[in-house]
Order: C-alpha cells, then structure tokens, then sequence
C-alpha cells in the first residue's frame, strides 16, 4: 500500500549536518555558529520511519539506558524493518516498508518543492538573460502546479539560540539557529508499506524535534513537470558524472552527505558512527538543460532511489 506521510513540528527543529559544534576547546573542530537544514535528511526519515513500525508492532520496548528489542522478537524485527541501517550504493531490504519518497511541503492540498529561479530569467544560449546576481536564485520553492512562488521567508522562520557551553574557555559561546514552518506548512512524503501505520507523535532531527505524524492512504506520489523542460531534482541526488559532459547547461548546489554505519565493540554490541568517508550530492532543486543519457542513467540509481535520494522530474515525468 502507498501512504502519504505528514510531519508537522510541535516546537523549533533543527536537522544537522555534516557541520556541528565539534569538540570544545579544539578551534580546529569547534564552530560557534550552527544553523539546521531546511529539511531532513533522507536517512533520517528512514531510520524515524523503521522505529515507529517497530513502537507501534509493540518489537521496542524501553530499558534502563533507551530502548531496545527483546531477543525473542529479533527475528520478528528483522522480517518487518530489515536487519542494517542505510549502507551507501548497497542494495537492502527494509522489511515491509518498500520504498521511501523525496520530502516535500505541504500546506492545505498545495505542495511545494525547491527548485532554483530560472524561470524569473530567459535562458539563451549557455547565459540567463537579465539575470540579477544581487538576487539569490536557489531561494526559491515552486508549487508543483508551477501557479505559485515563494522564499525561505514565506515558509521557515530562523529561531536563534545563543549560550555558552559549560566548562568552556573563550572558544564555549555559540549561536544555534533552528527553524519553525509558518502558516500551516508541513513536511510529507510518501512511502509504500506493507505494513499500515497509524497516527502518532514521533522524535526527528539532531535535537529529536517531536513532530505530529499524520498518515494517510494515497495512490499518488510527487509528480512535477517543468514548463520548459529541464530536469529538475526532487531530492538530494548523487551524481557521479561530469556535468560539463553531460549537458548543455546546469544550476547546481552541492551538499556533504554522510550516514551512519554499523559497527560493533569489542563485547558484540551495536555501536553507531559517522561515516568516514563523505560524498558530495546534488541538492533538491538543481535544474539540468539538455541532459545526455548517461547523466539520466546516473540518477537512475535504483538503490537510492529506494529510499528518496536521486528523484528528479524530466520528460515523462517523476523518476
């Protein structure tokens, strides 16, 4: 069955980076300001989801230091959420939860995605004519009727948080700038699950936000045509080719996506890290003009996308 999942915070959320306050008193890996993303990451949103079937099979149960599974449900626990957390460009089973979509916006019916500015200029022959550096082009979000525009501004709203860390020398001040959704927006994807979640609160993000999760049966997903079109990413996507080879013009931002790894401590239990190494994606609402098909078949890479990374709009519609 296909789901459409809404998340709509219940106080200020911050999503991390690859960027955090690091370690107090190390300048080098210290940083004082640290703003959150504008939204989750497609791990996170994983991870959140697996939990939730596990809370609500009644598989997770609270102990002493969290929560864990009872040995004589792990097996059942495996058949419903799989066995791993996210491995890089390695195909997996997540159980009874198939497929997971690119986040998006939701406020009322109307969805949102983020997608760069250029239909404000005229593209001609590799320059965007009248084009206005002054003005940031990537701060923008698109209706996917193409009927409306808006900014950052018009959806987040940046709540600040200023201290200073305990037993910290001159290097303890920091400045925290988490985010609220204004005027009834939310987050939502879609997912297909075999198994049927209900309504709930659920913790996301680096502080664990609560967010009041709404699940609702659809068999529509997040469809969206460029008027002129130009492949538009719906997600944060990997891309291992040359741009410059592989199309005739690009508006691109990058960010540093890394996932947490399985490893395990020297009595056998699971322990959690950062992955050691980092990969630069494309970000959701990069466009592409003129694309080859081996940029199309670089984006089609069917074991991210599995889990909403590498969604993009071109021609026939959503990948």
């Amino acid at each position: 069955m296909k789901y459409l999942i809404t998340l709509t915070p219940l106080a200020p959320f911050f999503f991390g980076g690859n960027k955090t306050f690091g370690t107090l008193g190390d300048k080098e890996k210290s940083n004082y300001l640290v703003k959150s993303r504008l939204f989750p990451q497609q791990t996170a949103l994983l991870g959140m989801i697996r939990k939730e079937m596990l809370v609500q099979a009644g598989f997770l149960t609270k102990r002493v230091r969290g929560e864990g599974i009872d040995s004589h449900l792990k097996l059942k626990a495996k058949e419903l959420v799989g066995e791993t957390k996210f491995i890089f460009n390695q195909e997996q089973s997540f159980g009874e939860l198939k497929s997971l979509g690119a986040v998006f916006l939701m406020q009322g019916e109307k969805r949102y995605i983020k997608k760069v500015d250029i239909d404000s200029y005229q593209y001609s022959n590799g320059l965007l004519l009248n084009y206005n550096p002054k003005q940031d082009i990537y701060d923008n979000f698109t209706s996917t009727d193409n009927q409306k525009k808006l900014q950052v501004s018009d959806i987040f709203e940046e709540v600040a948080q200023i201290g200073i860390k305990k037993m910290g020398g001159d290097d303890a001040y920091f400045k925290k700038s988490s985010y609220k959704l204004k005027d009834k927006f939310k987050f939502a994807f879609f997912i297909e699950s075999d198994f049927e979640l209900q309504n709930s609160k659920v913790s996301l993000g680096a502080d664990g936000s609560i967010f009041k999760m709404e699940v609702e049966q659809r068999e529509d997903d997040l469809t969206y045509q460029d008027k002129n079109n130009y492949l538009t990413l719906l997600s944060d996507s990997y891309i291992d080719v040359n741009l410059k080879d592989s199309c005739e013009f690009a508006i691109t931002s990058e960010i540093t996506f890394r996932y947490l790894e399985n490893k395990f401590n020297n009595n056998g239990n699971q322990i959690f890290h950062k992955s050691t190494k980092s990969y630069n994606f494309y970000e959701k609402g990069s466009i592409f003009i003129n694309p080859t098909q081996e940029l199309i078949e670089a984006l089609n890479n069917k074991t991210i996308q599995k889990i909403g990374y590498n969604k993009f709009s071109y021609n026939q519609g959503e990948q």
